[in-house]
């Protein structure tokens, strides 16, 4: 082979592999540029997302500080079941709860309740948490329980009317019967006709004091 050829030869494989470094490196940089793209994409995607997040949870927030209780004043709310037995509870003022219009919060609160076999029981409070939709209702504060010559005082006082059981707790004083007692919780089944009465403490017991 002559020197020419030789030339000729050398020169077109150095053609050939500038020609493939050429296609490669712009193969390379079109491939980057396009992974660049994509991960842009999706951080802008991401991002959107996020923002449309925010102000999902935003409206949301807003929504809720837009909820409003209403005040009511001389409530009167019945309940019946389907034995006959009526609840009913009375307050100077009422106030439903913003979140749940099914609470409302009383004040200057009477109660009566008329059960089967038993004498109109009578339950006065400062204030009660009343539930319209189950009947339930926590008295407190100065809380009064009346029933023909039975007197009780307590703090706080738990009603389940539909359950027909009413716990009492907190400072509670007993009078009637010429008996005076003092102790932590006096729980009663009105269904089954049975009184529960204990101390928080076993260690603890109750006061009973005959008045004559």
């Amino acid at each position: 082979m002559s020197k020419k050829h030789i030339f000729i030869y050398s020169f077109l494989t150095l053609g050939l592999i500038i020609i493939s470094l050429v296609f490669f490196y712009d193969y390379k940089s079109k491939t980057k540029l396009k992974t660049i793209n994509n991960i842009k994409k999706k951080n802008i995607e991401k991002s959107l997302i996020e923002t449309a997040e925010n102000s999902t949870e935003k409206i949301n927030n807003s929504s809720n500080d837009f909820a409003e209780s209403t005040k009511i004043e001389n409530v009167n709310y019945i309940a019946m079941d389907a034995a006959g037995n009526k609840f009913e509870i009375q307050a100077k003022e009422g106030q439903t709860d913003a979140r749940n219009y099914e609470n409302i919060f009383l004040t200057k609160v009477k109660a009566k309740i008329n059960l089967r076999d038993y004498e109109v029981i009578t339950i006065t409070a400062d204030t009660a948490d009343y539930n319209k939709s189950t009947v339930e209702t926590f008295f407190k504060n100065n809380v009064q329980v009346n029933y023909i010559n039975h007197k009780v005082e307590s703090d706080k006082l738990h009603l389940s009317f539909q359950d027909k059981l009413a716990s009492i707790n907190e400072n509670v004083v007993y009078m009637g019967n010429n008996t005076k007692m003092i102790t932590d919780n006096i729980e009663i089944d009105f269904g089954d006709k049975n009184t529960k009465i204990f101390m928080n403490n076993n260690d603890e017991k109750v006061f009973v004091k005959t008045i004559y």
